[in-house]
């Protein structure tokens, strides 16, 4: 088969991985990291490019949920395929449910991994480590001043002390240099450090064309995805625009 994805960068190491092991065709398109800061604008870009898919078999996204980036997203011509995940920690973490298993009860828990040290210094912002879609989407709907007030009532200290930063770490790839930066900057900022391992095994999925109903959504042509806010599902198909 043929397929087109387009993916966060902060995938990029796992992904040229898994795509010299798959027996498929691969045509890989990246986009930046930094544009998860605006979800609205990032699902703009996803479907402009899912429109402009041709001679492929299906369009496969290396996204989630992603701050509700790819809520809205119609196929056109081929189906759409995408992780059942609320973010890229998931993906990472290679389930949902170990996903929840870790974070269920602490999900603002920041977290990071070779991407976001190759990609994402922006995730370290004006003393506060904000890792995640969540703080991008408060900016986005109600403005950088409250979104801070917001998202400090939401996550507050435990015990007076931040949340550990996790650093998730995938076997396959190269990572101490990352993670003596990742550790470095949480000792700078007062924060307990924890080192996670990653799991490729949904990536390595996603692009073997191994589409459980239960880990990833398939969105038929002309069928539109909605979020359903809830831990298991996460996201659903829907007749197009329809909710």
């Amino acid at each position: 088969m043929k397929f087109k994805l387009i993916s966060c960068n902060v995938f990029k190491r796992e992904i040229e991985y898994a795509a010299a092991r798959t027996k498929h065709e691969c045509e890989i398109e990246f986009l930046e990291l930094g544009e998860h800061a605006r979800p609205s604008k990032l699902r703009e870009m996803l479907q402009q490019r899912i429109d402009a898919a041709e001679g492929c078999d299906a369009v496969l996204l290396g996204y989630g949920l992603c701050g509700r980036a790819t809520d809205g997203l119609t196929a056109r011509n081929r189906p759409v395929v995408l992780p059942r995940s609320h973010d890229c920690c998931g993906i990472l973490l290679g389930s949902r449910k170990r996903f929840e298993e870790l974070f269920r009860d602490m999900p603002s828990t920041p977290f990071s991994s070779v991407g976001y040290i190759e990609h994402g210094e922006y995730y370290f912002a004006d003393g506060e480590m904000m890792f995640g879609d969540s703080y991008a989407a408060l900016v986005e709907q109600y403005g950088e001043d409250n979104a801070r007030y917001i998202y400090e009532a939401m996550h507050p200290k435990l015990d007076g002390e931040y949340q550990p930063v996790c650093f998730i770490s995938m076997p396959e790839i190269p990572c101490a240099e990352a993670l003596g930066k990742c550790r470095a900057r949480a000792e700078e900022e007062g924060r307990p450090f924890r080192r996670l391992d990653g799991d490729i095994r949904l990536i390595r999925m996603l692009l073997d064309g191994d589409w459980p109903a239960g880990e990833f959504l398939v969105l038929r042509p002309g069928e539109t995805i909605r979020q359903t806010g809830d831990w298991d599902e996460i996201l659903k198909a829907v007749p197009g625009g329809r909710s």
